[in-house]
């Protein structure tokens, strides 16, 4: 048996609502107030929260995103009396920022408030069963790590485990080569083009041409995936810098490549993973890295779009930096660019 949590300052309303819930053979618990709620959701597990927008103090759309942030299992019903949701929507928080279930405009009758709670309830369904797959591709994730780090550490010398692992990646990752290629072309040239020091341009070299090989140990549920990922399998994928860090680390001679895979999909502004690193606190090489990766993506097909022209890639690369990318990085890559 379910529960809902009611949460309406009306004795009244507070007292029919949970009514209904019995009647569809639920539990409830009611609280006059957002702060009441969250107090209620400290000791009492609930399906489901059926919100009043309109509260003293805080409104219903705050109490929505704590429940998110607290209690992201926890299935949210917002009710409101206004038939314009956005417009009273206050600036804590928006619409997409908010897993809102269903909405239910007052008044309403038992019906459409059954209706919202079946809404509600499967919306939990769908959060547990995400939660579980998430969890079953995470497993899958670390078994495969251990064994291509196992496989690195039992490789030498250098020559082997950069061919140990181009083999690798072209079993598990057929046609990425070429790019692996052309971004360790283009880091080549743009360390040149810096003046960089011999060896940390070897390192660089290094890390853009297995920039991805993290993916190798990915769930082939994720690397086949036809359809756009979700939002868990997303948060997998994203994984994936941190095992390719793992991975070079486990080999001696490619060691120094490691921090620079980690960081290559840091944001130059904020914002980007997994340490979410701001402007120099992010590796020279990885701000390399991630232009010319991002250039070559862009100017190449990818199953869900069609390749864009240079000076459309180029363009983006403007337009994204600083938030994105190192504008001073992206200017020795145009004179790269310009160069040949």
């Amino acid at each position: 048996m379910g529960t809902v949590l009611i949460v309406d300052d009306e004795p009244a309303v507070r007292e029919l609502m949970a009514r209904w819930v019995g009647s569809l053979g639920l539990r409830s618990q009611t609280a006059a107030s957002a702060d009441e709620a969250l107090e209620t959701l400290k000791s009492a597990h609930c399906d489901l929260a059926v919100i009043d927008v309109h509260m003293p103090d805080r409104d219903g759309f705050w109490l929505a995103s704590e429940i998110g942030r607290e209690h992201p299992h926890t299935a949210v019903v917002i009710a409101t009396g206004s038939t314009d949701v956005r417009g009273s929507l206050n600036s804590t928080a928006s619409i997409a920022d908010l897993s809102i279930a269903d909405f239910l405009t007052k008044p309403f009758q038992r019906d459409r408030f059954a209706l919202a709670v079946d809404r509600g309830r499967l919306w939990r369904k769908h959060v547990l069963e995400e939660v579980e797959w998430q969890a079953r591709l995470s497993v899958e994730l670390r078994d495969r790590a251990a064994r291509v780090c196992a496989l690195m550490r039992q490789t030498s010398p250098a020559a082997d485990a950069a061919a140990t692992l181009a083999t690798l990646a072209m079993e598990r990752m057929p046609g990425t080569a070429e790019h692996a290629a052309r971004v360790a072309r283009y880091a080549a040239s743009v360390s040149h083009r810096l003046g960089l020091a011999p060896d940390l341009v070897t390192a660089i070299g290094a890390a853009a041409r297995f920039h991805d090989i993290g993916k190798v140990a990915m769930p082939d549920a994720l690397l086949t995936k036809p359809s756009p990922l979700t939002a868990g399998e997303t948060a997998v994928m994203r994984r994936h810098v941190e095992v390719g860090a793992h991975i070079l680390d486990a080999s001696e001679t490619l060691r120094a490549a490691a921090p620079l895979v980690l960081a290559s999909h840091e944001w130059f502004g904020g914002g980007g993973y997994p340490r979410r690193l701001v402007g120099a606190a992010i590796p020279l090489g990885s701000r390399i890295i991630a232009v010319v990766d991002a250039y070559d993506a862009i100017t190449q097909d990818r199953s869900y779009r069609h390749r864009s022209n240079s000076a459309d890639a180029v363009a983006e690369l403007l337009r994204c930096a600083p938030a994105q990318f190192d504008p001073h990085i992206v200017g020795a890559f145009l004179s790269v660019l310009a160069a040949n």
